[in-house]
């Protein structure tokens, strides 16, 4: 797990590399390298830089960047490849030599010997990267779930990538101005949905893909050249539950044999829910000793489920350990989470205060049941598309009457019910009343502009396949990977998320919706595969997140900042933002409004917190009154 760096066909490209390498250190701590690119007539074209955060060939041999044994290739690598023994011995069957005892070597050769078409046959997390001094041609490729982030931006004939919007502003090249259209999406999503960002000018490698840019000719040249998708869809599907039970038992079980590879020690976090305490029961059974798990625990009781977490470390052997929070200590973290933050966002600060107490204990290392909503129905938008289903089949009069009332309800919540109801699909109805923040009216009352629409999905897919598919590429991809990554590797800590594997979601998808819902259970197919294994305490209660007290620290501590940052005229307007709506948002929120929850304003503060701590053009400075907050 790494930080990565590249600049081509720009002024002064190993200079402009190294700055943008040294704002990734965090990523990175137990080395770096820069290097020269030449092109085919060996004259300089631009460099690439790395950090590394060492967790598999801990020696030397692992340093980056890293060239093939023909001379040809160049690669800076982000993630973990967790199938690379095998790919390593297949390699070496057919006469392929791979130095070191690493993943990037294997990474590095297979694409030597196979091109973008060696993306199939690999199983893991990662971007990268790499350089074809031969044909003079760049190529950037991410993981088809999009884990690993990869941004790039074009200056003229030139281009920037880095595993950090931040690390190209670093550049000095792009400006850091904010991209309008993306503000809309922010607003109505809680994050910036890929390929945008919230930058104007940047944008994100799409998950799954290998992009060439050709660098052979007085311009630049780009195309796509590879596409890895994340679930194999099935023919046919599996309806009996003793058949799907075992299928997705074993799919999770290879899964952890792979996520378990490394040359350091893995923990897993450990939260008492049935996601993560059915990763950390597998990995203990599975691991070679013992495993640490770390399980927050809150003074406020409504948050803790530290009780449940006891009895899964207990039953497993697992070292158990405690991380005592208390509403005065994520306070106080907040403004070092929001100067690690890469781009806005709702979502994420628990992450970061986890990770922070985490890598605290030298752990580099961690599991996450990350993803396991997404794929077994954990999420209240099954259940709405289930019903939503059902509403699909009335008559055409009926369901525009019910919408139409839905419309005068007023409010956030009136307007997310009534463009649930005039959806098409109940999956994606179900999906927008779910994950949207603000619904389109009141983001055009915002910003003046609308957020993007969703994007295709395949047309064959099952009412529940359908959402887990808007999940899996939507929430997930833009909110919870792309914060779990920033958050944990602002303190160098690997976070690998098991559930989040092709075989695991290949498994879900083959299984009939008929088992992937019940009366009272949540995630029925996951507690049929591993429920002997977990007390029944892990997964026989209501559904409960990690969530942070922000209602109440925004009624609290936090009112005077955040009611400050919402009635700063000036700096709303040079983000895009109506003053005066924003003011109506913070009003509403104080005032217990229906339908207006503590989320929508966080957002707007977010957003121009995010802001202030990047120095977005346009925007003065303005201290915050959070006593020790950073500037």
């Amino acid at each position: 797990m790494c930080g990565i760096a590249v600049a081509i066909r720009v002024a002064h490209a190993r200079a402009v590399v190294h700055a943008m390498a040294g704002s990734l250190a965090h990523r990175g701590p137990d080395d770096d390298g820069v290097c020269t690119l030449a092109g085919r007539d060996g004259v300089s074209v631009g460099a690439m830089g790395h950090r590394r955060l060492a967790i598999i060939d801990l020696s030397p041999a692992g340093h980056q960047p890293m060239t093939s044994a023909n001379g040809q290739f160049t690669i800076v690598y982000n993630g973990e490849i967790y199938n690379y023994r095998t790919l390593r011995a297949e390699l070496e069957a057919e006469g392929i030599q791979v130095p070191g005892a690493g993943d990037t070597s294997v990474l590095l050769e297979g694409w030597a010997r196979y091109g973008a078409a060696f993306l199939q046959r690999v199983e893991g997390m990662f971007a990268f990267a790499l350089w074809d001094a031969g044909e003079a041609a760049l190529y950037l490729a991410r993981d088809p779930f999009g884990i690993k982030p990869l941004y790039l931006a074009q200056v003229g004939n030139g281009v920037l990538a880095a595993s950090e919007i931040r690390s190209i502003l670093a550049s000095e090249l792009i400006p850091a101005r904010v991209d309008r259209h993306a503000v809309a999406s922010y607003l109505a999503f809680g994050s910036v949905p890929e390929p945008a960002t919230i930058i104007d000018g940047v944008r994100a490698v799409p998950a799954g893909t290998a992009m060439r840019f050709r660098f052979d000719g007085p311009s630049l040249r780009a195309e796509d050249v590879a596409s890895v998708r994340p679930v194999a869809l099935p023919t046919a599907l599996v309806s009996d539950r003793g058949e799907a039970a075992r299928l997705v038992r074993a799919a999770l079980e290879r899964s952890i044999d792979r996520h378990l590879v490394s040359d350091v020690p893995v923990a897993v976090f450990l939260s008492g829910g049935l996601d993560s305490s059915a990763v950390a029961a597998l990995a203990s059974q599975r691991a070679s000793g013992p495993i640490d798990g770390f399980t927050v625990t809150f003074t406020e009781r409504r948050f803790d489920e530290s009780a449940v977490a006891r009895q899964v470390a207990a039953r497993f052997g697992i070292r158990h350990h405690e991380i005592p929070l208390g509403g005065a200590d994520l306070l106080a973290a907040l403004p070092d989470a929001f100067a690690a933050m890469d781009q806005p966002t709702l979502d994420g600060i628990n992450t970061y205060v986890v990770s922070r107490a985490v890598r605290a204990h030298g752990t580099k290392v961690v599991l996450s049941g990350l993803g396991g909503d997404e794929l077994f129905g954990g999420y209240p938008s099954f259940r709405r598309a289930r019903a939503l289903s059902r509403y699909a089949r009335l008559p055409a009069p009926v369901k525009a009457t019910a919408a139409h009332l839905a419309s005068r309800m007023g409010g956030v919540r009136g307007a997310k019910v009534a463009l649930g109801l005039r959806r098409g699909s109940p999956a994606d109805a179900a999906y927008l009343a779910s994950r949207t923040l603000f619904g389109d009216r009141q983001v055009a009352d915002l910003c003046r502009d609308h957020a993007v629409a969703l994007d295709h999905a395949p047309s064959s897919l099952t009412l529940m396949q359908r959402v887990s598919w808007r999940e899996l590429t939507g929430y997930m991809r833009n909110t919870l990977l792309r914060d779990s990554d920033v958050f944990s590797m602002a303190h160098g800590l690997e976070l690998r998320v098991p559930f989040v594997d092709r075989e695991v979601a290949s498994a879900a998808f083959s299984v009939a919706d008929a088992l992937k819902a019940s009366r009272g259970v949540s995630k029925p197919l996951l507690v049929a595969a591993l429920g002997d294994l977990l007390p029944r305490e892990a997964w026989d209660r209501p559904k409960q997140g990690f969530v942070l007290p922000f209602a109440d620290w925004m009624r609290g501590p936090l009112a005077t900042e955040v009611e400050s940052a919402l009635g700063d005229a000036d700096r709303l307007a040079a983000l895009g933002i109506e003053p005066a709506r924003a003011r109506d948002v913070w009003t509403s929120f104080v005032r217990g409004e229906p339908g207006m929850t503590w989320s929508r304003p966080w957002a707007l503060y977010s957003l121009v917190r995010w802001a202030t701590v990047n120095d977005i053009e346009g925007l003065t400075p303005r201290e915050p009154t959070l006593a020790g907050a950073a500037p």
